[in-house]
């Protein structure tokens, strides 16, 4: 027989701790701190986000200057590659930056300003003779519709200045954008000029925040993000210069009175990847019915053989040393990046797919291949 004083006694120091039920595990322990720690997480979390909000257009600047010094970094390496100091290098990519700037603030700006104010002045002549051609009346007939009610209240909605000054909140929002507008051109092309500059010290320093034992492999990661970045601004930007001077030859060939807005149209649309050649082939076929039926049926022609030429010569040779990306994975950034940031996030749609891509590729995909045990295996 067991002895009664050596058997466990209920409630004693080998007694199970009675288990406590599934409602009371969801109830904290302390309840008033938890409950305050939450409170105050959120108001922190509400706090940064509206910094954040207040600081876009600071963060916006940053970011796209980050862009266009990566866009110009692969026109510094070709001249190192041709034996030019990484100094000079700079020097002359920033000198070229900064004359290219100072052609488009004093040149192209005032000529497209003059000719939009142009085609507004010239509209209502223009509309009065599209709607007594022939083809506007049997379009007309054929949809039953009266076309030229339609046109007149969306162009009185559009160039009515009551409209603008709602839209933009008076004349002294307007004021303020347009200062906003031009201080933000001068903080990105100042910053741009910045990151050309101190771009291999601010990897270094990026770099330096890693553990030693792993800093080298970072650095080549770095490096194939960044080149890769780089290379897809640069050829991205080369692609849309393209496309704007032959739409500029095209509007000049059909008659267009706004040739240099076209173009300058031409060059931010097809900055978005894939799809902005195919909206500008759209949006330039309507712009030239305005001009005549054979305008619009020339410029969708001849801008249809150019996309074609883009798609299977000039963008191979461009974006060729460019990390590969999926057709389907650019379109998905794009509609990301657009309902996202806007233009801007569907202009970086790609380059942040690729760093993305590089990831997965360099990263992700070896370290799974070296994974050949189940981690409950014997």
């Amino acid at each position: 027989m067991s002895d009664p004083d050596l058997e466990p006694q209920p409630g004693g120091a080998d007694a199970p701790s009675p288990r406590r039920s599934p409602l009371l595990r969801l109830v904290p322990a302390h309840p008033l701190v938890s409950g305050f720690t939450v409170a105050v997480g959120v108001i922190l979390a509400i706090a940064l986000s509206a910094t954040v909000a207040s600081l876009s257009t600071v963060l916006i600047s940053v970011f796209l200057g980050l862009f266009l010094a990566l866009g110009l970094d692969p026109a510094v390496r070709a001249l190192e590659r041709r034996g030019i100091r990484r100094g000079l290098g700079i020097a002359i990519v920033a000198v070229s930056f900064l004359v290219l700037m100072l052609v488009i603030l004093l040149v192209v700006i005032p000529a497209t300003v003059r000719q939009f104010i142009a085609a507004l002045e010239a509209a209502p002549e223009a509309i009065a003779a599209l709607q007594t051609s022939d083809w506007y009346v049997s379009l007309e007939a054929s949809l039953g519709v009266d076309l030229g009610v339609v046109i007149a209240e969306a162009l009185k909605s559009i160039t009515s200045i009551s409209s603008f000054l709602a839209i933009s909140g008076g004349v002294l929002r307007a004021g303020f954008g347009i200062v906003g507008a031009i201080s933000s051109f001068v903080m990105v092309v100042v910053l741009t000029l910045y990151f050309v500059s101190s771009l291999s010290a601010m990897k270094q320093t990026v770099a330096n925040l890693v553990p030693a034992y792993q800093r080298k492999r970072f650095s080549e990661l770095l490096e194939q993000i960044t080149g890769s970045v780089g290379s897809v601004v640069a050829g991205g930007i080369t692609l849309s210069t393209f496309n704007a001077l032959v739409v500029l030859v095209i509007q000049l060939i059909i008659g267009s009175s706004v040739p240099a807005v076209m173009a300058i149209a031409a060059f931010f649309i097809t900055l978005i990847p894939l799809l902005g050649s195919l909206i500008f082939l759209l949006i330039g076929t309507v712009g030239a019915l305005l001009i005549s039926p054979w305008a619009a049926l020339t410029f969708l022609v001849l801008y249809f053989i150019y996309i074609q030429v883009e798609a299977y010569f000039v963008t191979p040779r461009v974006m060729g040393k460019a990390v590969a990306v999926p057709a389907v994975l650019v379109i998905i950034g794009a509609m990301v990046g657009a309902t996202l940031m806007g233009l801007l996030g569907a202009l970086v749609a790609i380059p942040i797919t690729a760093s993305i891509l590089i990831i997965i590729r360099q990263v992700v995909i070896p370290r799974q291949n070296s994974i050949t045990i189940a981690p409950d295996a014997d």
